[in-house]
């Protein structure tokens, strides 16, 4: 997800492009906001409330297509809890209780992540969800030294890219 800052001395067509990242609860480490597709929800669908469920902030997907797809494996234990968010559907949901990175690996997963580009519409990144220690906007410079997974930088890069073409900055 992006929006375009100016600083008070700019005008709008210098305004910089910034990209919203959380810092994961779980594993520590600078992310984009991703989940798991809901029962009768479509992916765009799922990319918009995922954002606001992690980041506290409402995003309109731009285009038509996802601009990066990620398939990855990883390790973890898992519990069956419920959801703090989830208080109508009272079926425990599975959620992750360790991680690889903290000792976590009874549990293979096989995961395919799908990133549209969103566009910032209202919010405050301060107010995130339970799942995320920290929120934060970063130029892409910034937010590529602080991520640690390829695939979500590669999906940023290219979300640039697609950005400057689109606004010709």
């Amino acid at each position: 997800m992006y929006k375009r800052e100016k600083s008070e001395n700019s005008s709008a067509k210098d305004a910089k492009i910034k990209f919203l990242l959380g810092k994961h609860s779980g594993y520590h480490k600078w992310v984009l906001p991703k989940g798991l597709i809901e029962k009768g929800e479509k992916e765009r669908e799922t990319a918009v409330r995922e954002t606001e469920e992690e980041l506290s902030v409402k995003v309109k997907i731009i285009g038509d297509k996802p601009i990066f797809t990620e398939k990855y494996i990883y390790t973890a234990d898992f519990k069956q809890n419920q959801h703090p968010n989830n208080g109508y559907n009272k079926k425990p949901i599975r959620r992750v209780a360790q991680y690889q990175e903290a000792g976590g690996g009874q549990i293979k997963v096989f995961k395919t992540v799908i990133f549209y580009l969103a566009e910032y519409v209202s919010g405050d990144p301060k107010n995130h969800g339970w799942e995320m220690s920290e929120a934060n906007w970063f130029t892409l410079n910034e937010a590529l030294k602080i991520m640690s997974f390829k695939g979500e930088k590669e999906a940023l890069i290219k979300a640039e890219k697609i950005l400057l073409s689109k606004l010709r900055l």
